[in-house]
Order: C-alpha cells, then sequence, then structure tokens
C-alpha cells in the first residue's frame, strides 16, 4: 500500500443515509459515522419520488462535516439501484421528476407484457424479472409520451448526485448493470433504447469502476473552505456491489449474502448466466468490481420488518430491533411461513397486519404477538434463502462450503443461526457497514493506494467476524 488516505463514503438506502470516513493509516482501517439522516419515498399526485433536493442537501452536509474535520482525499457514492434521474439540455438536473422504483404503475406496466415479451428483456443481460426495473420504468415513460429528445443526461443515483457535485457526467458499470439493458464489456444495449425512440447518447459513456469522475465544483470548496483538488471517484455505485467488494473471502467465487433492506443472495462468476433456468430460478446478473459477475436472486429483506416496526409504533409500542429478535426469539413456534417476495408485502403498509393475514389466508393459522409475527418473518427470510441457494448451485455446478452474510442483517444472531441451520451451512457474519466499506475500497483503488490484489487481506486485518456452526 503507497500511503495513508482519509476518504468520505456517502452511503445511501431506501430508509436512511449515512456519511462514514474511513481513515487507512498504515495499513490499519478505521471508521466513523459522521452524519446519519432519514429517507423515504414521497407521494406526490399519486406517484412516489425521492426529494433529490434533500439527498444532496445531506451528502453536501456530510463533505463539509468531513472538510471541516481535516483534508480529504476522496468522496465515493453508492446507492440501492434501478432509478435515474433526469439533466435537461441546458444541464441542469429535474429535481422534482426523480422517481422511486416502488411506483404502483411500474407493476401495471409489467403486467401488461406476455410472458415471451418480458423474456425478451431479461435475455438482453441477464436481469430478473421485476415490476422495479429501469426497463419498465423506461416503457412506462414512453407510455406517457416522454419527450426524451428534449434532455441531455439520464443519470443513475450515484452518478447523478456526482454530477451535481462535479458537473460531469459518466456511467458506471455497477450501478448501469441494474437497469436491464447495459451488457458487461459492450454497453447500453441500442435496440432496447431504439423501440422505445430513447436516444443512446443521453446515457453518457460508462468509465471503469473506480475511475475518478472529477473535481468538486469550485463553489462548494468555497463553501467547505478548501482549496485543493478533491476527487469524486466512480466507486461502485451500486451498494450491493460495494457490499459485495467487503466480502471477507479470498475465495474466487464466494456465496454471500447481503442483508438490508433487500436480501441479495448469490455468489460471484466470471461471466453472465442467461439461460432459461437462470430466467425460471428468478436469477439475475449484475456487474461487480474488476468486471465479476454478481449471479444472485433478489429477496424481499429487512423491509418487512421495519414495516412491522413501524406499525408497532404508530400504535404505541416503543420497541426496537433488539427487542423484536428477542421476542421472536422467545415465542411460540407456530410453523407459521410467509412467501416473503409475494406481493401483499412490496409496498408501504401495516406490515405487521399483512403478515397475520397471509399467514391465516394460507395456512389457517392466528398469529397474536410480535414475536410470532417476527419469528414467522426470520423463519421465511431463512426458507428463502435455502431456495436461493439450491437453485444457485443448480445455476453454477459449484460447491459451496461457507455463506458470507454481509450488511446490517449480520448483527442479527437468531436469524444468522437460522440460515446457517436451514441451508446445512457454515454462515459467516460481518463486516456490517459493508457497502460503505466497499465504497472506501473503491476509492483507495482508485487513487492508488490499495491494488485489487491486497485488498481481500486489508478486509480480513481489519475486520472480525462471528462464525455460526450447525447445531
Amino acid at each position: 500500500m503507497a500511503k495513508n488516505a482519509r476518504v468520505l463514503a456517502i452511503d445511501l438506502g431506501a430508509s436512511s443515509g449515512r456519511g462514514i470516513l474511513f481513515s487507512l493509516v498504515d495499513g490499519k482501517l478505521q471508521q466513523q459515522v459522521i452524519h446519519r439522516f432519514p429517507n423515504g419515498a414521497v407521494e406526490r399526485d399519486g406517484r412516489l419520488y425521492w426529494d433529490l433536493n434533500m439527498l444532496y442537501t445531506e451528502v453536501v452536509k456530510a463533505i463539509e462535516i468531513a472538510c471541516n474535520e481535516g483534508k480529504l482525499d476522496g468522496v465515493g457514492i453508492d446507492t440501492w439501484g434501478v432509478d435515474f434521474g433526469i439533466v435537461d439540455k441546458d444541464g441542469k438536473v429535474i429535481c422534482d421528476d426523480f422517481r422511486n422504483y416502488r411506483n404502483p404503475a411500474n407493476s401495471i406496466v409489467r403486467n401488461s407484457l406476455d410472458e415471451s415479451a418480458r423474456k425478451n428483456l431479461f435475455d438482453i443481460a441477464g436481469i430478473s424479472d421485476n415490476d422495479f426495473n429501469t426497463t419498465y420504468q423506461l416503457i412506462l415513460r414512453a407510455r406517457e409520451n416522454y419527450d426524451f429528445d428534449s434532455i441531455k443526461h439520464i443519470l443513475f443515483t450515484p452518478q447523478l448526485l456526482g454530477y451535481m457535485l462535479t458537473g460531469v457526467a459518466v456511467s458506471e458499470p455497477t450501478i448501469s448493470s441494474t437497469s436491464g439493458f447495459f451488457r458487461q464489456g459492450e454497453g447500453f444495449d441500442e435496440n432496447f433504447l431504439k423501440s422505445f425512440n430513447i436516444p443512446k447518447d443521453v446515457f453518457p459513456n460508462w468509465v471503469d469502476t473506480c475511475s475518478i469522475i472529477g473535481d468538486l465544483k469550485e463553489n462548494l470548496k468555497a463553501k467547505f473552505n478548501i482549496d485543493y483538488y478533491l476527487p469524486v471517484v466512480a466507486t461502485p455505485g451500486h451498494d450491493t456491489a460495494c457490499a459485495v467488494l467487503g466480502v471477507p473471502s479470498q475465495e474466487e467465487y464466494p456465496l454471500f449474502l447481503s442483508s438490508g433492506t433487500w436480501s441479495l443472495f448469490g455468489a460471484l462468476e466470471d461471466k453472465p448466466i442467461v439461460n432459461d433456468d437462470a430466467w425460471k430460478y428468478g436469477y439475475t446478473n449484475e456487474l461487480g468490481f474488476g468486471g465479476k459477475v454478481r449471479l444472485l436472486r433478489n429477496i424481499m429483506g429487512m423491509w418487512i420488518i421495519q414495516e412491522c416496526r413501524r406499525q408497532w409504533i404508530s400504535q404505541g409500542e416503543s420497541i426496537d430491533y433488539p427487542q423484536i429478535v428477542e421476542l421472536a426469539k422467545n415465542s411460540k413456534d407456530k410453523g407459521a411461513y410467509i412467501d416473503v417476495n409475494d406481493s401483499a408485502f412490496a409496498l408501504p403498509c401495516n406490515m405487521a397486519d399483512a403478515v397475520k393475514a397471509y399467514v391465516f389466508a394460507k395456512q389457517g393459522i392466528r398469529l397474536e404477538s410480535i414475536g410470532e409475527v417476527a419469528r414467522c418473518v426470520y423463519t421465511s427470510l431463512a426458507k428463502a434463502y435455502k431456495d436461493a441457494y439450491d437453485g444457485l448451485v443448480k445455476l453454477t455446478g459449484r460447491k459451496y462450503g461457507k455463506l458470507y452474510i454481509i450488511g446490517g442483517g449480520a448483527n442479527n444472531e437468531y436469524l444468522n443461526q437460522i440460515i446457517a441451520d436451514t441451508l446445512g451451512i457454515e454462515v459467516s457474519a460481518g463486516p456490517s457497514e459493508a457497502s460503505a466499506l466497499g465504497n472506501a475500497i473503491g476509492q483507495f483503488v482508485g487513487l492508488g493506494i490499495v491494488k485489487p490484489n491486497q485488498i481481500k487481506k486489508l478486509i480480513q486485518d481489519n475486520f472480525d467476524v462471528k462464525v455460526y456452526l450447525l447445531k
């Protein structure tokens, strides 16, 4: 490792955002959360949006805090996938048209297409068929007679914010790959774009992951009272790509579960697997660091528990996540389970009631307590992971000896043990801040401070993981 460095990882999720400082000193990595803020959908005129002005303001605030504490060497941004913003011909970001992937209209578009048409979309780049896909969002816009010729750029969320910070527009492969029409090593698929009269040049040229996008704008430097070059780095833009970069394994094809609002269960591969079985099993081929493919299945994750907790709090319960886990652990196992990917659990609602209704309708089982509902959800997540695991083994033909759980869900010891027992393999849990860690490491690589072949040792030297053995 060439030298020491200090970078800011902006890690944006669907429910919250963080600014985390990472300092690398003589091979020792330290991290400090310097800024947190909530995020969520905003409803307007029957549609769901993200509050882009708020997100930008909070990102700027995080950079300002970091600059006040010392010299920064880089800034990187990772976010959820599929969503995009629009820049008009004058170079201005259209802040009030930044749509949220949970818009119900996306489902209407998907359901209007027959299976053959949806399979054709899958065959472009091997991205699984979901209501929220960028393909369906763009088809919706085309059906609304959106004038794509009137805009300059379409930018995915990390590069949208990067453009607002630097004035430089680029596309980055890991986040672009979530769109459904970005091919490994080739770029955006012209046939898809032509079929909906979308000019190809609205998507900027793609740069290698970890490239430097550009210098922070001068007006922001003046605001932060700095006069040095502060690069914004195109670190892996998709939070799962960042998280997988943070897997503490030397294996070439590790099995991983990125556990957060969403669960992403998969393994690394060299090339996309785009065939009938991948389509049937619901697998997706997203890109990762170094040109690798993240062959994975999207599974609803802690979103269900998050929404349950929101309902319980609204009903007067003062309860945090450790208490929910404890109640689940001590509750009676009634054998209840749900399909966590069922549409009944996809949108904001009184989620605990939705779980109870589903279980009663499907199994005739009445769930009553918070613990019983939570136990049902955790058990159901493990079942979904087992199904994903079995499908992955069939697709790849590989044998996996260990599952690496990364992200916030790695802290849930109760769930981790259930997963180990359900899958029948050893589980390694941690680091929990894997997305932010991968973001920072991507910056270190882009800045020439860490070489790619030093990444895994850096992680293993600096982070402890907990191993769950089969009971």
